[in-house]
């Protein structure tokens, strides 16, 4: 049995992503942040004790004015000592640091990080050359240590919020691509169905002139050219939504009267306007306007195709102060049509897929102008604006 593939879950995956992001970026900047403060506060203790060793200028102005992030200080250990009992300056940081001294001993010639209290030092017991005494060479990092923990819990709430926000953004995307999928998948749907029914009536025409079941073969090579140009107009309005999408539809601009287009398009709907008895109203201004012919004529013939379908009487063309208005006396459209009228994969309440209209739209906007749908007068009216 074939496995149903499990869609992937945008959403989640980007929360997988940021987070593991999130706290590879923290653990980098933590580590980051202690390795620079281990490594200056170590080139500040070594600088201070190169000075002690060798008490020059030259090691002095470094010790004073080096390139380092922090300035050690250094203790006579042995003069020290003569006033450990002295009380007064018990918490100050010399103090804490000789009595660390005094309880270790044994770890000299080497930097420890030690914690003192509520300080955070590096400190290293040396003897200086050509001296008896023994001196302590401490950093206090406690303020950089402090900055750090900021500058780290600063990173981590942007981050939080960064990976909250495309969370969000996936959850979005991934619905939206659904509703895309789940949009594409009913398109299909009904244009197959749209498909096939013409299909099943050429078929079933040519069944009956083969076995000379339908006498009245006129009218059935009419319905048979009727339904093909149907099926025709259908996959050519899918085919040029694809170029479309694609960008691969090419515009040449012409002038041409706006009377003529639209006459133009009325042609091809004259035997239906006729055969129904549909009163047809037409009132435009003459202007020329600057289009693609063939693409508005196929955008315009789209609108009325579409007016035409649900009009119960009467169908009225108007063109004034360049708007032109395609009125029908159809039923009026549900909050939900109005707003979904030109989605091309929307099926409204009469059964359409939406194919014409879309594309009508999209021709529409090509040309810089503005088309909509509007209940108007017991009817539907569609508004295009030539000029925006």
């Amino acid at each position: 049995m074939k496995k149903k593939r499990r869609k992937m879950n945008i959403g989640l995956l980007v929360f997988i992503i940021t987070t593991f992001s999130l706290i590879v970026v923290a653990l980098c900047v933590h580590l980051f942040l202690s390795k620079y403060i281990h490594t200056e506060a170590r080139r500040s203790i070594n600088s201070c004790v190169d000075y002690l060793n060798s008490p020059s200028d030259d090691s002095y102005m470094d010790y004073l004015e080096g390139d380092y992030l922090f300035k050690s200080s250094y203790i006579d250990l042995d003069y020290a000592m003569l006033f450990s009992n002295d009380t007064t300056s018990h918490y100050s940081v010399d103090s804490l640091v000789t009595d660390w001294c005094a309880n270790n001993k044994d770890k000299r010639n080497e930097i420890y990080m030690v914690k003192l209290q509520d300080r955070i030092c590096y400190i290293k017991q040396t003897k200086i050359n050509n001296s008896t005494s023994h001196f302590v060479v401490y950093t206090d990092v406690s303020s950089a240590k402090r900055m750090s923990a900021i500058v780290e819990v600063i990173i981590i709430i942007v981050m939080i919020v960064c990976d909250i926000v495309a969370t969000f953004m996936g959850h979005r995307m991934n619905k939206a691509i659904q509703e895309e999928e789940d949009k594409q998948k009913r398109f299909f749907e009904n244009a197959s169905h749209e498909l096939k029914t013409p299909l099943m009536s050429i078929q079933g025409f040519s069944e009956g002139l083969e076995k000379g079941i339908i006498k009245d073969q006129q009218n059935a090579y009419k319905v048979i050219q009727k339904e093909v140009g149907k099926m025709s107009r259908m996959v050519d309005d899918i085919l040029l939504l694809s170029k479309h999408d694609r960008e691969s539809v090419q515009y040449n601009f012409e002038e041409i009267s706006i009377k003529e287009l639209i006459g133009d398009v009325l042609d091809t709907f004259y035997m239906e306007i006729k055969n129904r008895n549909i009163n047809l109203l037409v009132d435009t201004d003459d202007k020329f306007i600057n289009v693609d012919i063939d693409q508005m004529h196929r955008a315009i013939s789209n609108v009325i195709s579409n007016g035409l379908r649900y009009a119960h009487t009467t169908l009225q063309i108007v063109f004034k102060q360049n708007v032109l208005y395609i009125w029908n006396d159809g039923v009026q459209l549900s909050v939900e049509d109005q707003s979904k009228m030109f989605d091309r994969f929307y099926m409204g309440q009469g059964g359409s897929t939406g194919i014409g209209l879309s594309l009508a739209k999209e021709i529409i906007e090509k040309h810089g102008f503005n088309i909509k749908a509007e209940n108007y007068s017991n009817g539907v009216r569609f508004v295009i604006e030539l000029s925006v």
